[in-house]
């Protein structure tokens, strides 16, 4: 399962909401791609530092395909070392983590996601 297939899995049957192939421009639906969710899914954009467990976090983690959003995960909160943390679904973990394989799993400091962050969204 990829990163936009997971959040679409907790939000879209565990949660119950509404989801789509293409984005809508009326907002009411999950798209199934990050950069269409970060455009287009329900709910509003937050600052990175005011975000909640449960935000959608979007990240380009690829300089190969241009400045589009290529990534995303959930918001976790902060973890017993004060650093924010984020689960997601990447290709090298196979699925669906919050360990670092593939670079840390935090919001802060200069590893990968921290550098790749563009937008959270509260859904």
């Amino acid at each position: 399962m990829d990163c936009s297939g997971y959040v679409r899995m907790v939000y879209g049957y565990r949660s119950k909401m509404a989801l789509c192939r293409a984005p809508r421009d009326d907002h009411a639906a999950i798209p199934r791609r990050a950069h269409e969710m970060a455009s287009h899914a329900p709910g509003v954009r937050v600052p990175r530092d005011e975000a909640v467990p449960g935000d959608l976090m979007f990240f380009n983690t690829d300089a190969d395909d241009g400045p589009r959003i290529d990534h995303v995960g959930i918001y976790l909160g902060c973890d017993t070392k004060g650093h924010r943390r984020f689960l997601s679904s990447r290709k090298r973990a196979d699925g669906p983590t919050m360990g670092d394989t593939g670079g840390k799993s935090i919001l802060d400091g200069d590893g990968l996601y921290a550098n790749a962050f563009c937008e959270a969204r509260r859904l």
